[in-house]
Parts: structure tokens; sequence; C-alpha cells
């Protein structure tokens, strides 16, 4: 598309008359011009690296404005810190573990164990201790913190519920499992 000089205002007219009397073929650098100037492009180029840590690293805060960024860090992970467990290392797993103490009431029975999933539902299961031989039956085991089901095992054949249990859910068989939560313990 040409313009008339009609069209132009004074300043394009001056513009298009200049263009016209600038010469306009192919400009032809010497080679070693031409490979100097490429191997300055090329040393950028690889400095990319440096150039890009020299931009995270330049300081763009005031050093107060640093400091209440660190204080407003600092206060939010100490707000939203997860509950660590504490307890004892199992062996097996290096897991934190929390003592657990288990007692059921069976003045009439022989013996009486505990099995659940902490135990893999083993038909023998944990043993109970008799205190004084007044049916009152109980044992100490180490589990780690979370949700556990679990029975109590009477005479060797009687997989019977905790009546002491906070909750109870079906086993997928007719029958129901005590639950226990485990919760984990802060560290101090």
């Amino acid at each position: 598309m040409t313009l008339e000089p009609e069209d132009l205002s004074p300043e394009a007219e001056q513009l298009e008359r200049i263009m016209k009397t600038l010469d306009r073929r192919p400009v032809h650098l010497p080679s070693r011009v031409r490979s100097a100037v490429m191997a300055r492009v090329r040393a950028q180029q690889a400095s990319v690296w440096v150039r890009s840590w020299d931009w995270l690293a330049a300081p763009r805060l005031s050093p107060l404005a640093a400091g209440v960024a660190l204080a407003a860090s600092i206060a939010l992970l100490l707000l939203i810190r997860p509950e660590v467990p504490t307890g004892t290392p199992t062996e097996a797993t290096g897991s934190l573990t929390v003592p657990v103490r288990l007692v059921f009431l069976a003045p009439q029975a022989r013996s009486v164990a505990v099995t659940g999933d902490f135990a893999s539902w083993d038909p023998t299961g944990i043993p109970l201790a008799q205190s004084q031989g007044d049916g009152m039956w109980s044992v100490e085991i180490e589990l780690p913190p979370g949700l556990h089901h679990y029975v109590f095992i009477v005479n060797g054949t009687e997989w019977r519920p905790d009546p002491n249990a906070a909750s109870r859910v079906d086993d997928g068989f007719g029958q129901q499992n005590s639950v226990l939560l485990v919760p984990g313990r802060r560290a101090s």
C-alpha cells in the first residue's frame, strides 16, 4: 500500500523522503567479524545458568521486609506444625509406638488373648495375664498411632469384642470387632 503525498503529515513526508534515499543493499561482513559476533553470542548463551543464579541471588527486599517475611514464615510453620507422635521405635519398622493397656473381665476363663490387625489376626493372639485370680485379665502392648480393630479370644475358641470399647464395626463374618484409636503424642 502506497500513500499519496496529500495523505501524509509533513513529518511522515519527510520520513518517506529519507527512507527513499537510504541504501537498501544487503550488508556483507567479513567472516572474522561474523565469527567474533557468534562466539560472543554463544558465550552469553552458555552463561545462562550464571545469569539465572545472579538473578535469583540478587537482593530484592530491604532487610526490614526480609525480616518481616522470615518472621511470618516461622509463625506460619509453628501454627501448622503437624502432630508428631512420640514413643518407642519398633525394631521391625522403626516407626513410633504408644503403650496401650487392654483389660478384659472374664472370671470363668482359663485363658484370654487379644488379636487384631496389629497381630495379623493370629488365632493364638497375644496372651493376657490374670492379676490376682479375680477374673481381670490385662496386657500392655506397643501400638503405632491410628485405628486398630481387635477382639479377645477366651479359652482359645470364643472370639469376643471388648465390652469397654468406644466403637465396634462389623467384621464381615456376622460378628463385630472392637475399634481402638491410638492417638499420637506431641514431642516435648
